[in-house]
């Protein structure tokens, strides 16, 4: 990624790599997401994991913001070759959106939520000016900048969560 606007903190973080993406899906019957999206919403854990209490504590103020160029594209060229029998579920949790969707859903995330479809590299700069414009106008006291990317065998998926405020270290 690029550079983080002066006054913008990292106070979390967590990567992931992956040959599989169905190690990390937890479908359900009644619930289905992006085999991609619950790898972002696992790698969203780990960070908020990793992040001092009082980020998800604040949930409702805290954002999403996703960078992929690939997102749920294997997902959209299965139902594709599966037409018209493909569930309106399956179809719903396809939608690109969904990687900035699930983990909002997953862990009550409320703040600004948004998917950047563009590979982290080339969208950093402006993840980092939408971030900061959220932190700056109290949009948001916390940002998840989640990359997504694949890589030659596989899938790599890292996670920053950013703040602005002074942040006291998680307790041991």
């Amino acid at each position: 990624m690029t550079t983080l606007p002066a006054g913008t903190t990292v106070v979390g973080s967590a990567t992931i790599t992956t040959g599989d993406l169905a190690e990390h899906t937890a479908n359900k019957p009644s619930f289905y997401a992006d085999p991609a999206a619950w790898l972002v919403a696992a790698t969203a854990h780990r960070a908020l994991t990793d992040s001092p209490a009082d980020v998800l504590a604040g949930a409702e103020d805290t954002g999403v913001l996703v960078m992929s160029a690939n997102g749920s594209r294997d997902t959209l060229r299965a139902i594709a070759r599966s037409l018209p029998r493909v569930s309106p579920l399956r179809f719903a949790g396809a939608n690109p959106g969904v990687l900035a969707g699930l983990p909002c859903l997953r862990w009550g995330l409320r703040g600004p939520s948004l998917l950047l479809a563009a590979h982290p590299d080339a969208a950093a700069g402006v993840a980092f000016t939408v971030a900061d414009g959220w932190l700056r106008t109290g949009q948001a006291r916390h940002v998840l900048l989640i990359g997504l990317q694949t890589e030659p065998g596989g899938h790599l998926c890292r996670c920053l969560v950013l703040s602005t405020e002074e942040v006291p270290p998680c307790p041991s």
